[in-house]
């Protein structure tokens, strides 16, 4: 059984922590390891938590099972009329058991009753097809927007997909 509450300051480990694990394993076979050292770093991650987690703009829910372990999280912030979907991770071990289909639904559920937002977006690597599937079952679509970054000799793509409120 698993459960999803919002998260708050004393999350700030557990977070770091999952987004840590979750971002090598994600990326694995998706991306560089050198990019991946570079851009993943644990203290890096517990900073940037540590000024998230209090921001008045930032909506996170975390999920942890009976044993009160914290398993994943969601993250979005308001910008202007839209919601934009930061981070959704797992840990590998917990990944296919509904817990995402629980994230996802409740900050869907969070930013619809936010009159600012009038739509939901994100930005997931072109590669990760198991992402875009995950998130097209929810009604996001690509709205045709891409960043490139060119990191060595691999060419970097993140696609931004939307989604209606």
């Amino acid at each position: 059984m698993f459960f999803i509450r919002k998260a708050n300051q004393n999350d700030v480990s557990d977070i770091a922590h999952i987004h840590f694990e979750s971002w090598n394993a994600t990326y694995s076979d998706l991306l560089p390891k050198t990019y991946r050292d570079k851009e993943n770093n644990l203290s890096q991650k517990v900073n940037m938590w540590e000024k998230l987690l209090p921001s008045s703009g930032v909506s996170t829910w975390i999920a942890y099972n009976a044993e009160d372990t914290s398993v994943g999280f969601i993250s979005y912030f308001k910008k202007d009329q839209e919601c934009e979907i930061s981070t959704l991770y797992l840990l590998p071990q917990y990944q296919n058991l509904g817990i995402g289909t629980k994230l996802m639904d409740a900050a869907l559920i969070d930013a619809s009753q936010c009159n600012s937002c009038s739509r939901l977006s994100l930005w997931v690597l072109k590669t990760n097809l198991s992402a875009i599937t995950f998130y097209e079952k929810f009604g996001f679509e690509s709205d045709g927007q891409y960043n490139e970054e060119l990191y060595e000799d691999t060419k970097i793509t993140d696609i931004r997909m939307v989604k209606a409120l």
